[in-house]
């Protein structure tokens, strides 16, 4: 691991590779499940050192910061200006260059993209030690390469963001059950034109008629006179509460981990148990009108993440994670396949969650002019083999109707299937063989799906 904290760190560290016949895979904040941060004796080059917010520009609503600028640090600044960041996902520490390099997505993104949407323009630190600017005006077919492009073209060492200006830092929420798939894409249809968020807990364990019976957490910004001097202590009181959950975490982590593990004993029992049970109380408290409340926007978009287990100790020894797309033109129909496909697996998912996106113009990237779920499979050893033909139903189903893979959740995709996923990889393989023709940007991941013979 070489751990950098400014570019002529960074420009040595490439320099020290490229004599020395190694690789070199940049590595963020190192949440992605996949292999696509591991480098396999070669070298993880860790920019979160430079983690420095060089500028804000308020009448423009831009932001300029160095790779490692972690999500939650550009909200403790930005959120009391009345600014927001588009496209976040629901870890607070993500660091800029991860995001932009897995292009990751949010509880927002069929309104605003994903995280790539959101980039006006970046510095890239190329294999020859060159600091090059990259724009979509400039170089839009490099720019659509480098979003979403793994880090596989060279180092980010500097990021220029748009934000969205926002009333407040707060959000009212609304929690709707629903009884089946097509109840939740007609309501996903009415909350996608009149709400600014949205994230749909799917229960995979229902079966017709109630195939894909949900609930629908969506929220919109709420309007407050505070002053921005007012805001400030309110949005650090939030942070505050989130690095007390953080803490309470880590204590009752093993506690957790014990019983989670031990429900997960009796998978087909307690995963259903328990998403009858979230589905109908959530049922009462809607018809009960207690299902609505005002929360902070940090509260809304982290604090999942330390109250719900993690991905880690949901899947177990022998799981994983994996998010699949599917255009909105066949939703009824993935959807209903999909789910179905889990009902008739070993295991039900442990955890099923739905977003909505649209597409963009990224050549290797996560997205579409649909919906995703996210699926969090935790199957026992003596499963494996069964769940690896399920997973790969799963994908034969997701190419079939023309959607994509998150590759920054990836493990499972072999390399005929990654090329039927995305089919402009060719495109992507140009201009890594353009500007980094001795390959010295690489993962085990690049080398799994996308390295070919030519290259």
């Amino acid at each position: 691991m070489a751990r950098v904290d400014n570019e002529a760190a960074c420009r040595d560290t490439i320099d020290y590779c490229r004599r020395n016949g190694l690789s070199i895979c940049a590595r963020g904040g190192g949440y992605s499940y996949g292999d696509l941060i591991l480098n396999d004796e070669n070298v993880l080059l860790d920019t979160s050192g430079m983690d420095r917010i060089l500028d804000v520009d308020e009448e423009n609503g831009l932001i300029t910061v160095e790779p490692g600028a972690r999500l939650v640090d550009i909200l403790r600044i930005v959120l009391p200006l009345r600014f927001a960041l588009g496209a976040l996902p629901s870890e607070s520490t993500i660091t800029v260059a991860g995001a932009i390099g897995t292009n990751v997505n949010g509880r927002d993104s069929w309104r605003l993209g994903n995280f790539g949407d959101q980039v006006v323009s970046l510095k890239l630190m190329l294999a020859s030690g060159e600091v090059i600017d990259v724009d979509r005006g400039s170089n839009l077919e490099l720019f659509n390469a480098v979003v979403g492009g793994m880090g596989l073209l060279g180092v980010i060492v500097q990021a220029t963001l748009r934000l969205e200006k926002v009333p407040s830092p707060f959000l009212e929420i609304s929690r709707v059950p629903v009884r089946d798939v097509a109840e939740l894409l007609a309501h996903m249809e009415r909350v996608e034109s009149t709400d600014d968020f949205a994230v749909v807990w799917v229960d995979p364990c229902s079966r017709s008629p109630a195939l894909g019976r949900s609930v629908v957490h969506a929220t919109h910004w709420v309007e407050s006179d505070a002053t921005a001097d007012e805001l400030v202590p309110q949005v650090e009181a939030s942070l505050g509460r989130l690095e007390t959950r953080l803490r309470q975490a880590r204590t009752v982590l093993p506690i957790s981990e014990f019983v989670v593990t031990s429900m997960l004993q009796i998978q087909q029992v307690s995963v259903r148990l328990f998403n009858s049970f979230y589905f109908f109380y959530s049922r009462i408290r809607h018809r009960l009108h207690s299902a609505d409340n005002v929360e902070s926007f940090l509260r809304y978009n982290f604090d999942a993440s330390f109250i719900i287990p993690s991905a880690s100790t949901v899947c177990g020894p022998h799981g994983y994670t994996i998010q699949l797309t599917f255009p909105r033109s066949a939703a009824l129909e993935a959807m209903t396949e999909m789910i179905e496909l889990c009902q008739a697996s070993p295991c039900f998912p442990a955890k099923l969650i739905m977003r909505a996106h649209r597409s963009d113009d990224h050549l290797i990237s996560f997205s579409e002019d649909g919906y995703s779920l996210n699926f969090e499979l935790h199957p026992k050893k003596r499963h494996i083999e069964r769940m690896n033909r399920f997973v790969e139903d799963l994908i034969e189903c997701v190419i079939r109707y023309g959607g994509k893979i998150h590759l920054a959740k990836d493990q499972v995709l072999n390399r005929n299937q990654f090329q039927r996923l995305f089919p402009r990889y060719d495109e992507f393989l140009k201009i890594k063989r353009r500007i980094d023709p001795d390959e010295l940007f690489q993962s085990d991941m690049y080398r799994r799906l996308i390295r070919t013979d030519a290259g």
